[in-house]
């Protein structure tokens, strides 16, 4: 075999096993250049937060005026984000010190994607977002229709509580709370994006407007900050 055919096969060689190297190691090397990659907000306007009728799941009659609060989970990635979650992990209430305070009846639990009130959401593409359910609050007055009244809080019919939408009601209500200030931390993750940790800071004044405007300025804040 002449030089040029040694040198050939060689080539011939080396370029098979790059091709091979490429199969398996493919999804690898994309990896490093295309990937998901998550942002979180909230405001307390529409279409983040919205005013909702509570009706019966039965047979749709009325029950309660509602407040929904939404997060708005973006996919910044240029990649596609598979199976995403969100986790509320640790909820704190703010003291009169201005110290924060862990309530450990609050249950850690995934929140419920809005409107699916699915656990994981199937694909988030790039620069695609969907809402994630944070909570709701119910006329006061009506509260007792929607079977959301927690009687550890001792509110009267007048101050408003918010249930978290986790994915499981507790038995001992600890999902509700009443009026103060509270830090929530979430982890947002999916199975191709790691956890990435935010707080979610909320003021609960504990009035209730009918006005969704009005209620939505005074009756209640929410936002999020880097955790």
């Amino acid at each position: 075999m002449s030089l040029w055919g040694t040198v050939a096969s060689w080539l011939v060689a080396a370029g098979t096993l790059v091709l091979a190297a490429v199969a398996v190691f493919q999804e690898t090397v994309r990896g490093w250049f295309y990937r998901p990659a998550f942002g979180v907000s909230i405001r307390t306007e529409p279409p983040d937060c919205v005013a909702v009728p509570l009706t019966n799941t039965t047979d749709g009659t009325f029950v309660a005026n509602c407040v929904y609060l939404r997060l708005w989970v973006e996919n910044i990635g240029n990649a596609t984000a598979k199976n995403a979650e969100v986790y509320a992990k640790e909820l704190r209430r703010q003291r009169a010190d201005g110290t924060w305070e862990r309530l450990s009846s609050f249950p850690s639990m995934n929140l419920r994607w809005a409107d699916y009130h699915w656990l994981y959401f199937p694909s988030i593409a790039p620069e695609m977002g969907k809402h994630c359910d944070l909570g709701h609050i119910v006329d006061p007055a009506r509260r007792h229709l929607a079977n959301e009244d927690s009687p550890r809080l001792n509110l009267t019919d007048q101050q408003s509580s918010l249930a978290f939408d986790v994915m499981v009601v507790p038995n001992h209500r600890g999902h509700i709370i009443g009026p103060g200030q509270y830090q929530l931390d979430i982890l947002i993750a999916a199975e191709n994006v790691r956890p990435i940790k935010r707080i979610v800071t909320i003021s609960l004044p504990g009035i209730w407007d009918a006005d969704e405007t009005r209620m939505l300025r005074d009756g209640v804040g929410a936002a999020v900050v880097p955790g």
